[in-house]
């Protein structure tokens, strides 16, 4: 049950993560303001951090006996990925929005951070 728990919130953060990286900037615009430096970079970052936690701990309950650093490694290529294409598809595609390198460090680093704070979390028991 807990694994089919995890799967259901990586799919639901992974749907929103797109949504607001995809949603028009005049839709975004109408969302309260703060007044935090680089807060564009800090939700990127964020987004990221909470997708790679999230994967990781499904895929550490769907294949327990598979490598954690491989699980790692595979998490944080598919959140590169993702990230990049999120991006190609803003400079493409969205009159509203623009993409930015800055943003897909942000993403790399979100997902770096997230998979190593699991790798120090959920060390194997032997």
């Amino acid at each position: 049950m807990e694994r089919k728990l995890y799967f259901a919130l990586g799919v639901l953060w992974t749907g929103a993560v797109l949504a607001a990286c995809l949603l028009s900037s005049e839709a975004i615009a109408k969302a309260p303001r703060f007044d935090i430096p680089y807060k564009d970079k800090v939700a990127h970052f964020t987004f990221y951090f909470v997708f790679s936690i999230i994967w990781f701990v499904y895929s550490v309950k769907s294949m327990p006996n598979k490598s954690r650093i491989w699980l790692s490694i595979l998490i944080f290529t598919i959140a590169s990925v993702m990230g990049g294409i999120v991006e190609m598809l803003q400079y493409f595609f969205s009159p509203t929005r623009s993409a930015e390198w800055a943003d897909e460090l942000a993403n790399c680093l979100g997902s770096l951070f997230g998979v190593l704070l699991c790798l120090t979390l959920f060390k194997r028991k032997k």
